[in-house]
């Protein structure tokens, strides 16, 4: 029998890559990757949904086998569902059972159908996208343009206004991860902002939600934010750039959220991929040492508060 122990929706850009998706650990007696994958590109298929990047790595274990499962998709949490129905189905046939297919697929297309956007509305966020205007879906289903001041919200089911592109765009995000002296660096950060005669809303330990609540906020001009590691694992990080990451001290404490090592280390990483400035981070730390590598843009020497 197959079974799911560890499913994530992930959002926003996460440890897996910048875009949303689906991340599976399925336990199994044999190496059915081969058809668990064709299974699931049909099952997809036949619900409306686009899977991209679709792997599967096989872990040996003691007594049975973990397959890995990632794939990109623009409504993860339907791709979820969509990996146990597959692997409903498989168990069924494994263990020669009767078991109605038909039904659970037509829900999920059901569900496809009505989480689709209308034909205006992606025209509009093409738009944005050629005019570099970040695009995001709330969890309430309404489209977030742009960030903070300078940004604006339409309800795809309700209206279709042009938005004012001439006030839509971007605002200065800088992101601290790590649990070693956040909330120091965040001040000193504040600081350093202010000196410059800007001013920015500080918000530490913010999940994916928080982040988009403070994004949509029009009173906020700048944003500095400390991110919560179990966030960044389990749902992705709630905005797609930033101007500047700060990588503090990785902790004592491994997130619950995380597997290993690797994947706490990878975790913290992340905006340092999203960030148009160098990242900032402690080189002699040695915890941190494996993400120089990573680092796109390079890397300034920083020593937290």
């Amino acid at each position: 029998m197959l079974d799911v122990i560890k499913c994530r929706i992930v959002e926003g850009p996460n440890i897996y890559g910048p875009h949303p998706g689906v991340a599976v650990q399925i336990r199994s007696p044999w190496d059915y990757s081969a058809r668990f994958k064709t299974a699931l590109k049909d099952a997809a298929q036949s619900v409306g949904m686009m899977l991209a990047y679709l792997s599967i790595t096989v872990q040996p274990e003691p007594t049975d086998l973990l397959l890995h499962v990632h794939f990109v998709c623009d409504a993860p949490q339907l791709g979820s569902e969509l990996v146990r129905y597959v692997v409903a189905g498989m168990n069924a046939e494994l263990c020669q059972e009767e078991w109605d297919a038909d039904t659970p697929l037509v829900l999920l297309q059901e569900r496809r159908r009505a989480a689709a956007l209308p034909v205006a509305t992606l025209q509009l966020m093409a738009e944005a996208h050629a005019r570099d205007v970040p695009v995001t879906r709330l969890p309430n289903g309404e489209l977030l343009f742009g960030y903070g001041v300078h940004s604006w919200q339409l309800d795809p089911q309700r209206s279709a206004a042009t938005p004012p592109w001439e006030r839509i765009g971007r605002i200065p995000i800088y992101a601290v991860t790590g649990d070693c002296a956040r909330a120091p660096t965040m001040q000193s950060l504040l600081r350093e902002i202010e000196s410059a005669g800007m001013a920015a809303v500080t918000c530490d330990g913010a999940d994916r939600a928080v982040t988009q609540a403070l994004l949509a906020n029009r009173r906020v001009s700048a944003l500095i934010i400390g991110l919560d590691t179990n966030s960044i694992l389990q749902d992705g990080v709630g905005f797609e750039r930033c101007d500047l990451a700060v990588i503090v001290g990785r902790g004592t404490v491994r997130p619950t959220a995380a597997d290993d090592d690797s994947e706490w280390l990878r975790a913290i990483g992340v905006p340092m991929l999203l960030a148009s400035q160098p990242v900032r981070m402690k080189l002699a730390d040695p915890d941190l040492q494996p993400l120089i590598a990573y680092a796109p843009d390079g890397i300034i020497d920083w020593h937290a508060p």
